[in-house]
């Protein structure tokens, strides 16, 4: 099977999207010793993502890179490519890249809906209008869609008029680095580049550089568990900082109005074994936003070991099960109340990690590339049969 994969997110540094492509390809090459994968791109690829290119059957292909061509990328390049490599099934994983003229099946994975229950992230109308429009065109393009959860598979066929028999929900998993130990040394020099030797904190590693990760409301409940409690914790954010985003100088804003300079450390983006050793120390994860499509930090702190606060919002439920404590992602009072007990409770941390590690049995890298190839040897083989 020759596969196409849209793998323009590949340009950027590690996110969510990314890390999908990365596990998903380097899975489906140990499940079909026949795959030859095509990552297609505008731009080439970030040096974070070199690794993936080493595979002998991957090949990197990358075109139309002017930002003329760019905007016709899907319909106008992208069908050309297809036939050039005589793909046999494309795979669109990132911003509807779902050709409408195509030799071969197309599925598409939408990971969320987030544009649409929240209107965030949009300039003007126009802008916004026009992304829905090309987000509901390619959904009944797509020969088949894949979701990252039964919720977002309920928002598609709601929002986007989708009969459910088309979607299909395949669950991610977490990177193996994930579970793998590290040693002691590591650990130590790990916590004291970021001075947290010997201290205790709580870690949001959701990101701060988008309105839905609500980051400010981690801020603000720790800023009421301080004042209740009189502790001596520190918070912790992770994940790429651009000095010019604004819910990024709010939240820096806010800091320096509650006086909290010396309590709140932002560590940029960092590396996976990094970002376990800061999860693994942490006393709790807050996980605070106000909707995923699957929620990876989630999982991320069930492999450190580490309990976790989130909200009720989007799919985060359905991933944490019963192995988190919920909380209204609009209650800072609230937070900061289960922050709380959670910290005074070690019987009720460790029945977490305990929960949080049983629920990783459901989500592994392994499984997700087993179903998605299942899905894809369905749809060549209803094209044999029509």
């Amino acid at each position: 099977m020759r596969l196409g994969v849209d793998a323009r997110i590949l340009a950027y540094p590690k996110c969510g999207i990314s890390t999908y492509v990365r596990n998903l390809t380097r899975h489906l090459l140990d499940l079909d010793e026949s795959l030859e994968v095509f990552l297609f791109s505008d731009t080439g690829f970030h040096s974070q993502h070199n690794d993936i290119l080493k595979f002998s059957r991957v090949q990197g292909v990358v075109f139309a890179s002017a930002k003329r061509e760019k905007r016709r990328w899907a319909q106008k390049f992208l069908p050309a490519q297809l036939k050039k490599y005589n793909i046999d099934i494309h795979h669109a994983t990132w911003n509807n890249a779902v050709p409408f003229r195509r030799n071969c099946p197309c599925i598409l994975t939408i990971h969320d809906l987030a544009p649409w229950v929240l209107g965030q992230g949009f300039r003007h109308i126009r802008k916004e209008a026009k992304y829905k429009l090309k987000h509901f065109i390619c959904a009944h393009l797509a020969d088949m869609i894949i979701t990252d959860s039964d919720k977002v598979k309920e928002d598609i066929s709601r929002i986007c008029w989708v009969r459910k028999k088309k979607i299909r929900t395949v669950h991610l998993g977490i990177e193996e680095e994930f579970k793998t130990e590290i040693n002691d040394q590591t650990v130590k020099g790990i916590l004291g580049k970021y001075n947290l030797k010997g201290r205790s904190y709580l870690i949001d590693s959701a990101g701060i550089s988008h309105p839905r990760r609500n980051a400010i409301y981690a801020l603000e409940g720790f800023e009421k568990f301080l004042k209740k409690t009189d502790s001596d914790f520190y918070l912790i954010y992770t994940g790429e900082i651009d000095e010019n985003n604004k819910e990024y100088k709010y939240l820096r804003q806010r800091i320096q109005e509650l006086k909290l300079e010396d309590r709140v450390i932002f560590t940029g983006w960092i590396s996976t074994q990094e970002l376990k050793v800061l999860i693994s120390g942490a006393v709790i994860s807050i996980i605070p936003s106000l909707y995923e499509g699957f929620g990876l930090p989630v999982l991320e702190a069930f492999a450190s070991l580490t309990p976790v606060i989130t909200t009720d919002r989007g799919s985060l439920p359905e991933v944490a099960g019963d192995a988190s404590v919920v909380v209204d992602p609009f209650n800072y009072e609230d937070l900061a109340g289960k922050i709380e007990a959670l910290v005074n409770n070690q019987d009720l941390r460790r029945s977490l990690t305990l929960k949080g590690r049983e629920r990783l049995a459901y989500f592994d890298w392994k499984k997700t590339a087993f179903n998605t190839l299942n899905l894809y040897k369905s749809l060549l083989g209803n094209r044999k049969r029509n």
